[in-house]
C-alpha cells in the first residue's frame, strides 16, 4: 500500500507512462503543510520554555516532533 494515497488518487498517467500531479492539488497540500506546522509551532514553543512541566515520556515525545519537524523544513529549503 502507498504512502501516499491522496497523490496517488489526483495523479494522472500521462501518455509516455510517467504521472503527473495537478498543480492545485499540490498546492493544497502545501497549505495543509502549512496549517498543521503552525497548528504545532505554540506546542513546540511551549515545550521549549518548559511551560508546565510534562511528563517525560510527552517531553520526549514532544522532542521526537520537533526534531522531524526540524528536519523537514531543512529538506524543504532551496
Amino acid at each position: 500500500m502507498s504512502d501516499t494515497p491522496r497523490t496517488d488518487a489526483a495523479a494522472i498517467r500521462c501518455a509516455c507512462s510517467t504521472y503527473v500531479v495537478p498543480s492545485e492539488f499540490a498546492r493544497e497540500l502545501e497549505r495543509e503543510n502549512a496549517a498543521l506546522r503552525a497548528a504545532l509551532t505554540p506546542w513546540l514553543a511551549w515545550e521549549d520554555t518548559g511551560g508546565d512541566i510534562p511528563p517525560s515520556a510527552a517531553r520526549g515525545l514532544f522532542r521526537i516532533a520537533r526534531a522531524a519537524l526540524d528536519a523537514a523544513r531543512k529538506e524543504t529549503q532551496p
